[in-house]
């Protein structure tokens, strides 16, 4: 078992905070669209915490959302995965993969931002 956190004081630049220019909703709405297409169940989704819980076949995360300013939103993961081999590997995967597809759509404003 794997687990893999981005967070803002961090010296991998793939799990340094990203932050959008974008509202809280419209990077929800896009996490969630990502979901939905990579295959994964969304269990619960916490407006008052921000947090989106989901889960795959031997995975498991949680994505914090926060809105900095009305044009400045971060997201953060914790990526729990259970695999024999390369568990953490296909965290890093999910996460670029997330990021990638949010870079897609909205501008990236930069990594840890606020440190």
């Amino acid at each position: 078992m794997a687990a893999v956190e981005t967070k803002e004081l961090e010296t991998i630049e793939l799990l340094q905070t990203h932050y959008y220019k974008a509202s809280y909703d419209e990077v929800k709405q896009a996490y969630l669209e990502i979901l939905s297409g990579m295959g994964h169940s969304v269990i619960s989704v916490n407006d008052d915490y921000c947090e989106i819980f989901s889960e795959a076949p031997h995975m498991a995360v949680t994505a914090k959302i926060i809105m900095q300013t009305p044009k400045e939103t971060s997201i953060d993961f914790y990526v729990s995965s259970e695999f024999m081999f390369g568990a953490s590997k296909k965290a890093y995967k999910f996460i670029q993969e997330v990021y990638t597809k949010l870079e897609a759509k909205y501008e990236l404003k930069g990594l840890s931002l606020h440190k």
